[in-house]
C-alpha cells in the first residue's frame, strides 16, 4: 500500500477517530462529509486499512495507522481483503441502485474472516437513490457485531435524515488557503498555484488535477458564457450550445459555485466574493441582482444534480431552462 497517511489537513480527524478507537467508543456507523476533492475518500481508505491491520503502528508519527507488513495489509495492497466491502456506482451508472445496496448489505453483515472486524465503505453515499438509502436503514439500526460502516458524502443533505441520524458525522472542511498552497508548492515548487487553487474553489486535490489538464481553460470558456448570460449580451440557447460542446463533469459544479458567489456578493457586497474571476467580471452588477432569484437558482442546480444522477434527466433541456432564468436575473423577467 502506498501513501497510507491521510493528508496533512486531516490529522485532527485522524486523532479524533483514533481516540474513539483506543477508548473502545468507535461508532459502528460513520458519515464523512465535506466538499469535493478535499480527500475524504482517501482518508476513508486509510482509516479502513488501519482498522483491518493486525499490527497497527503505535509509536509512529501517525499512531494507529496500518503497518503495511502484516497479512491483512498484504491482502489490502493486493486488493482482495475479504473483510473490506466497497460500494460505489457501477460502471456507466451515475447512481447507486437498490439492488447494489442489497448485495452490499449481504456482504456487510457477514462475520469477519481474517481481521477482528469488517469494514464497509459506501463512496459516494449521496449517490444512493432514495430507495437504495432506505434499504440500508435496518443494517444501520441493527449492526453486525465487530462490523463498521463508513459513508462518504459530498452532499449529506441528499441522504435521508433517518440515515444521517444513525451515523456519527465527521466533517471534512477544505483546508485554509495558506495550508493548501504550502502543500501544493511542496509537490511542485515551479507551478503557479494561486490561480489554480482559486479556479478549483479552494480544493487542493482538484487544483492538482487541473494542473495536468486543460480544465482551467474550459472553466474560463464556461464562465465567459455564464457572464454573457448575466449581463445579457448573448441569447441563452447560444450559450448553452457552447456549454454542451464543452461539457465536462465539472459544469454543474462551476455553475453552483458562481451562483453561490453571486449570492454572497448580493448579500454582503462584491468585495466578499471568493472567486477572483467572478468578482472581477461580475462584481459591478451585484447591486442589480435579485437574491431571491439567486437562491431559487441554487435550489434548481441542487435538484438538477440529484435528478441527473437518479432519473437520467435530459441535461440539455435542463441547462436551457437554467440559462433563461440566469438571463432573468438582470432583465426584470
Amino acid at each position: 500500500m502506498e501513501n497510507r497517511a491521510p493528508y496533512p489537513w486531516q490529522l485532527q480527524n485522524w486523532t479524533l477517530l483514533q481516540h474513539y478507537r483506543e477508548s473502545s467508543r468507535l461508532p459502528h456507523a460513520l458519515l464523512f462529509n465535506g466538499p469535493g476533492d478535499c480527500g475524504k475518500q482517501h482518508f476513508a481508505r486509510r482509516f479502513a486499512e488501519a482498522l483491518l491491520c493486525s499490527d497497527p503502528l503505535a509509536a509512529a508519527e501517525l499512531p494507529g495507522s496500518a503497518c503495511g507488513r502484516c497479512h491483512s495489509c498484504q491482502l489490502l495492497a493486493a486488493g482482495n481483503h475479504p473483510d473490506l466491502v466497497l460500494l460505489a456506482p457501477q460502471e456507466q451508472k451515475k447512481s447507486i441502485q437498490v439492488d447494489a445496496v442489497r448485495d452490499f448489505i449481504r456482504e456487510a453483515t457477514l462475520t469477519p474472516q481474517i481481521s477482528s472486524r469488517r469494514v464497509c465503505l459506501i463512496m459516494p453515499a449521496d449517490l444512493m437513490t432514495s430507495e437504495a438509502a432506505n434499504s440500508l436503514l435496518k443494517t444501520l439500526e441493527e449492526p453486525a457485531t465487530n462490523n463498521h460502516m463508513i459513508l462518504v458524502s459530498e452532499y449529506a443533505w441528499h441522504l435521508p435524515p433517518t440515515i444521517r441520524s444513525r451515523c456519527q458525522v465527521i466533517n471534512f472542511p477544505l483546508p485554509a488557503e495558506a495550508r493548501s498552497l504550502q502543500w501544493l508548492r511542496q509537490l511542485r515548487p515551479q507551478q503557479q498555484w494561486q490561480e489554480l487553487l482559486n479556479g478549483a474553489a479552494g480544493a487542493p486535490l482538484r487544483a492538482l488535477a487541473f494542473s495536468d489538464t486543460d480544465m482551467m481553460q474550459r472553466r474560463q470558456q464556461t464562465f465567459a458564457g455564464f457572464s454573457d448570460l448575466i449581463n445579457g449580451s448573448r441569447p441563452p440557447l447560444e450559450v448553452v450550445a457552447n456549454w454542451h460542446e464543452e461539457y465536462s463533469g465539472m459544469l454543474l459544479e462551476w455553475l453552483y459555485e458562481w451562483t453561490l458567489d453571486l449570492l454572497r456578493g448580493a448579500l454582503t457586497g462584491a468585495g466578499n466574493m471568493r472567486d477572483h474571476l467572478a468578482r472581477r467580471e461580475l462584481g459591478g452588477l451585484i447591486s442589480a441582482l435579485d437574491s431571491v432569484k439567486l437562491i431559487a437558482l441554487i435550489e434548481q442546480l441542487t435538484a438538477l444534480r440529484r435528478g441527473i444522477a437518479e432519473r437520467n434527466l435530459n441535461c440539455q433541456m435542463q441547462l436551457e431552462a437554467l440559462a433563461v432564468d440566469y438571463k432573468g436575473l438582470t432583465d426584470g423577467s
